[in-house]
């Protein structure tokens, strides 16, 4: 025994099981079977997390303190009260010359311990954050790891966080994706949105875009992110998404109208009792899949078996063999839709759908948002932001590429406040000349240069007094105007050029940029002190290709609009609209706008079709295919079996002749707008090499 699975390191009891009571001996010096990992990141499992943070009253020190005098009294990450587990992901400082090396594991590799922190010798030195998004900490310390336990090996550029959460399944990711083949419903229930996403992507990863996935979140779910790609993610994923009681199986249901009951249930929800709605849920001889190991599997079958239900009931199976692999794979997918995105605490009293609330609702029936539509819920909560800061006469900064918005943002703010009657002036920093830009501010007074205004002239902040400055691209602004600006702000007021009489100004100012300022800060282009006082709230407004619900709602305005322009009314053909939703749009809602209003144009009839969009977005593929105009116009021509026929031996073609110009799969997917994956299914749909 004392040559077994580390158990040399055990202190007391010694050489007995489980290994929940184990103490260990986490001494930095290792044995020759073994490794030392110096730590990054540790993924705590979810229910002891909640615990740890409960029994702290959620106080950051109290749950480091905590944390620490774990590993302190228990050698390990794991006790019996608290019941802590998890993984560890960091870096390999040194390897035991008797260590069973398979993977050729050297030091500076990263790694993740793949096994319960249950038997891990650990020390933790110092917690430096806590990541309740992931339910995981960023540490400094070192991890004992005996060649008996598995070791995952990670990539360069992979998300470190993401791979921990999803790694933590057990291998049940790997597990759903086979049994999700041949069925069509499938239905998700869990507490966490991420955990949900997981198993919804190795579903939808498995069956195509073909199949309904339904996600059903817990209504005291403790988190919700969006922005980044995360929108786009969901709408991929899932047909439909509520938020329910989960512990009311009956009314959930109801609520779902889940007349057809589904083909597989998955449950991830980290809740006791949350079993019944899968049960109820899921259609005789259907599947019921529990998605870690604390699940109470025994529960589920005697409901299952009390009620009568024909089920195949099924629990995680532990550390599956090449479980590990799946899941890096899945995890590079999905991880750049996490990029960028937020996290926001849900309320307990989260509505059953992703919705605005009523006052917001209002606003957009009204014509202060007429030239502002949306259906996206990552708008909603931008909506939602715009609609709070309006009320108080705070700075705020708006962050976005270019095309997403931002000057609509500022003229929403400014409509919506107290300052909505008084003066709102718009300044572009990066289209004033470095030589007129203090005058341009701050006006001048007669004779105050050659060429001057005979009378002076008045600058923006005396134009702006009270109301509103809106600074487009502040990123832009010189650094000399930055400390004289950051001066106005603090002191409110300022000398026109070659005055000496102080101007009282009180101006409210909105700034937006598409520059990384902090990033700028860093590099000493943007002042520090100026950055804190413009960033008092900060409104980032998401890529269009992150919030592709939009997409419609603003073709139908732009429709609209210029329809009215030119004289002509022409709609779109559906087949049209739901390409336009998959393409990438990098110029966002310029680029959209832009593209409609050729369309109106360059359209011969009635509706724009799909064709039509094709040759605007692809022109040259569109040629390369070898499916010219006449051709496509007299295809839409027939019936629509040879239209659908007609399109696609197009897309057939298209594809082809992408992938012969762009060769990789990542290039060639870029250029004709669709995911990696899609591109990969229509090759092998079309038997292309």
């Amino acid at each position: 025994m004392t040559t077994t699975y580390g158990m040399k390191r055990v202190l007391e009891p010694q050489y007995v099981l489980p290994t929940s009571a184990w103490k260990l001996d986490n001494a930095r010096d290792i044995y020759p079977d073994e490794m030392r990992v110096s730590i990054e990141r540790i993924h705590l499992e979810g229910t002891s997390f909640k615990q740890i943070c409960t029994e702290t009253n959620n106080n950051e020190e109290k749950i480091r303190q905590k944390i620490i005098d774990i590993t302190i009294r228990r050698g390990k990450l794991h006790n019996p009260v608290t019941d802590t587990g998890g993984l560890v992901c960091g870096i390999v400082e040194e390897i035991g010359k008797e260590y069973e090396n398979p993977n050729g594991l050297r030091p500076g590799d990263t790694v993740i311990c793949n096994a319960s922190l249950a038997s891990l010798p650990i020390y933790i030195e110092n917690i430096n954050e806590i990541d309740y998004t992931f339910n995981q900490i960023e540490a400094t310390g070192y991890v004992i790891v005996h060649d008996r336990i598995q070791v995952v090996q990670v990539e360069e550029n992979v998300l470190s966080a993401l791979l921990l959460f999803a790694l933590d399944q057990s291998g049940t990711l790997l597990r759903l994706s086979d049994l999700a083949e041949g069925k069509s419903r499938f239905l998700i229930v869990g507490n966490n949105m991420i955990t949900n996403l997981l198993f919804g992507y190795a579903i939808r990863r498995k069956i195509g875009e073909q199949g309904e996935i339904v996600c059903l979140l817990d209504k005291k779910t403790g988190i919700s992110l969006s922005g980044g790609g995360i929108d786009s993610l969901l709408a991929k994923v899932f047909n439909q998404i509520h938020f329910l009681d989960i512990l009311k199986p009956v009314e959930a249901l109801k609520k779902l109208n889940a007349d057809a009951l589904f083909d597989l249930s998955v449950n991830c929800a980290e809740i006791p009792g949350a079993e019944t709605i899968n049960i109820l849920a899921t259609k005789p001889k259907g599947t019921v899949l529990f998605a870690n190991l604390i699940n109470n599997l025994n529960i589920a079958l005697y409901i299952t078996e009390s009620i009568s239900r024909d089920l195949d009931v099924r629990s995680a199976e532990g550390f599956l063999t090449d479980y590990d692999k799946f899941d890096t794979e899945l995890v590079a997918e999905v991880a750049p839709y996490f990029e960028n995105s937020t996290v926001a605490k849900l309320k307990e009293t989260q509505k059953d759908e992703w919705e605005m609330s009523p006052y917001t609702k209002s606003l957009v029936e009204k014509s202060l948002t007429e030239d502002f539509v949306f259906k996206s819920r990552a708008m909603q909560i931008v909506m939602e932001e715009i609609m709070r800061v309006s009320k108080y006469d705070c700075n705020v900064i708006i962050f976005g590429s270019t095309g997403v918005g931002k000057e609509k943002v500022a003229n929403l703010i400014q409509k919506s406040s107290d300052r909505k009657m008084q003066p709102f002036v718009k300044i572009n920093c990066g289209a004033i000349s470095p030589n007129l830009i203090e005058s341009e501010f701050f006006g001048y007074e007669k004779g105050a240069f050659t060429g001057a205004n005979a009378t002076g002239k008045k600058g923006y902040f005396e134009t702006a007094n009270n109301g509103v400055m809106f600074l487009d691209e502040i990123g832009e602004l010189p650094l000399e105007m930055q400390a004289k600006l950051l001066r106005v702000i603090q002191d409110g007021e300022f000398y026109r050029v070659g005055g000496t009489n102080p101007i009282k100004t009180n101006v409210r100012i909105i700034s937006a940029t598409n520059r990384d300022l902090e990033k700028f800060v860093e590099e000493g282009l943007f002042r520090r002190d100026l950055y804190y006082r413009l960033n008092v709230v900060p409104i980032r407004i998401p890529e269009l290709s992150e919030r592709t619900d939009d997409i419609p709602a603003l073709v139908n305005l732009f429709l609209t609009k210029y329809g009215k322009k030119f004289g002509t009314n022409r709609g779109i053909s559906e087949s049209a609209m739901d390409y336009m939703k998959r393409q990438p749009w990098p110029g966002n809602v310029r680029e959209l706008e832009n593209a409609v209003q050729r369309l109106m144009i360059s359209a011969q009839g009635e509706d724009i079709t799909l064709m039509d969009v094709m040759r605007d977005s692809h022109g040259e593929l569109f040629a390369g295919a070898g499916f010219g105009r006449e051709e496509a116009e007299n295809a839409e021509k027939e019936k629509e079996i040879d239209l659908q026929y007609a399109v696609e031996e197009y897309e057939k073609g298209l594809i082809k002749y992408a992938c012969e110009k762009y060769g990789s799969t990542r290039k060639t997917a870029k250029a004709i707008g669709i995911s990696q994956t899609q591109l990969v299914r229509k090759k092998k749909k079309y038997e292309i090499e």
